[in-house]
């Protein structure tokens, strides 16, 4: 174990006797005439996307909850000295410590957390990488590692760009939490900091985020440690999750609550709140660990495939995984992000078996560096301009997006397909760029948060997929784009020359392209057939 990891913990075992020296006996009494409420520990990161959900939770089943919040470190050791309470939300570690500590009955991810650069709006001092912030007189704000699990990321990220002296020269504080420096950032005592996507989302409206060059990130496999307290911690995938403890007084409903946490609806929460996605594996308990990690093993040696997938290609994806699998026996483990993102990973990893991104241009760079022996195409991505319900902008043609004062919300060219897609169109039209880029008011690593962000208020416009735009038609409506004017996407899918199941990931891709896959993406909106010219 690393000095400061052994500090982290001393310093948690202090709060303990603090903390138990306050906490009273949980009487199980409920509200006057109602339900017995459930008291969910809840990480400070997690605390805008629970209180939502509770309230959800309640308007829906008249099941309270009371929420204690804190960091997750300290309510672990709340957990364990109490022994009181019934549901714990934090991030990684702190669900694996719970779970080897006897605490937890049953633990799911429902998000995960990814490190992003917080700069002031408007990114006054033109921060575009994590190795801008080597640039000497930047002051910069981080967490610390004694107490932040993102300070033991950092140093990783630092020395992967050759820079961890230049940058860490100019750390002018240190903080337990990220909302601390990120306030800084916002109120111009700093002028950037590390922080979790959602707790720069939080404070959009003061904040900017710059993405992290991907090679820079923690890599799955290779930025990993195992600790007695926590066991495996990945640094390249921080889970949020929610865990049922053994304490609980009500169990059931404990478990149903964890439940509505997990489902599609509660995970859309965390996504519309800045979250990144939960990876595959959801699920897991004391009594099945050993065997949940024996099994793994065996379904990948026996025929289990890595999927790269565009973020917005996921909802038909997943269902034809699940189809695939029911069909097969054979487990997909999927790797949802924007498509630039996604290739850098597997060419830095040289690992999986299918690649599918959203645009065939990201297939054909895979192509030339060697890395695919296959290809297919699946369906097709029309752009369209989404605009709120009635159109109340009265938006009708792509020269209208350059208009003064419309807030435009675009993908990040570096980041996603839909990205690069309107970039090309702008050419293509021959439009202003100048009045484009004033317009533009967010640029998102995928073109799913352009549709959360719309809804939400926060833009007028966007360009999104028209599959995209077809989930939204209960508040905002499609602006088509002329076909002379647009740029359509091809969507493929393709085998990966390090697949080590090069069969069944062909007769997966067959799956994808038969009758029965086909009808799935049209099932969800997608276009199969090429548009007429």
């Amino acid at each position: 174990m690393s000095p400061t990891l052994s500090k982290h913990l001393a310093a948690l075992g202090a709060l303990a006797v603090l903390i138990a020296a306050g906490c009273g006996k949980d009487d199980g009494a409920g509200a006057k005439g109602g339900k017995a409420p459930l008291l969910c520990y809840v990480g400070g990161t997690m605390r805008p996307a629970i209180e939502e959900l509770a309230k959800l939770y309640e308007a829906d089943t008249g099941q309270r909850l009371e929420l204690d919040y804190g960091d997750s470190g300290a309510l672990m050791i709340k957990i364990e000295q109490t022994r009181r309470g019934d549901l714990y939300v934090c991030h990684d570690p702190f669900g694996g410590g719970a779970e080897k500590k006897g605490l937890a009955d049953r633990v799911l991810t429902v998000a995960s957390l990814t490190p992003t650069i917080a700069v002031k709006k408007g990114n006054p001092k033109g921060i575009q990488s994590l190795r801008d912030l080597a640039r000497p007189g930047l002051r910069l704000g981080l967490t610390d590692e004694m107490y932040s699990t993102l300070g033991h990321i950092n140093p990783v990220m630092f020395q992967r760009a050759g820079l961890r002296k230049e940058i860490e020269a100019n750390v002018v504080t240190r903080t337990r939490m990220g909302g601390e420096v990120a306030n800084a950032v916002a109120i111009g005592n700093l002028d950037a900091t590390i922080v979790w996507n959602a707790v720069a989302w939080l404070r959009r409206d003061k904040l900017d985020a710059v993405p992290i060059e991907p090679t820079l990130l923690p890599q799955p496999g290779v930025d990993a440690v195992t600790t007695p307290t926590f066991g495996v911690i990945d640094k390249s995938c921080v889970k949020v999750t929610i865990a049922t403890l053994k304490c609980s007084r009500q169990p059931e409903a404990a478990a149903a609550f964890a439940d509505f946490v997990n489902s599609p609806r509660g995970r859309a929460v965390f996504a519309q709140r800045g979250f990144s996605p939960a990876p595959d594996s959801t699920t897991s308990t004391p009594a099945t660990r050993a065997t949940t990690s024996t099994t793994t093993t065996t379904t990948t040696r026996e025929g289990g495939l890595h999927l790269y997938c565009g973020a917005g290609i996921r909802p038909p994806v997943a269902e034809a995984i699940e189809a695939f699998q029911k069909e097969t026996g054979c487990a997909i483990n999927a790797d949802y992000a924007g498509s630039n993102v996604l290739l850098s990973t597997l060419r830095a990893s040289k690992r999986g078996d299918l690649f599918m991104p959203g645009e065939s241009e990201y297939a054909d760079s895979a192509q030339e560096l060697g890395l695919i022996t296959a290809r297919r195409d699946v369906c097709f991505f029309v752009p369209v301009i989404l605009v709120h319900k009635g159109n109340p902008k009265g938006i009708r043609t792509l020269a209208d997006l350059a208009r003064p004062g419309l807030r435009l919300g675009l993908g990040n060219p570096q980041a996603c397909a839909i990205g690069q897609v309107s970039a090309r169109i702008f050419e293509k039209n021959k439009l202003p760029l100048d009045d484009i880029r004033k317009n533009t008011v967010v640029e998102t690593l995928t073109v799913n948060e352009l549709g959360v962000q719309l809804k939400t208020g926060q833009l007028d416009a966007a360009i999104v997929w028209d599959a995209i735009a077809a989930y939204y038609r209960d508040s905002a409506e499609a602006i088509p784009i002329p076909r002379e004017q647009n740029v359509v996407s091809r969507v493929v899918i393709a085998v990966l020359a390090s697949s080590k199941h090069p069969d069944l990931a062909k007769r997966f891709m067959d799956f994808l392209t038969s009758e029965a896959g086909q009808a799935i993406f049209k099932k969800h909106h997608y276009t199969t057939a090429l548009p007429a010219q």
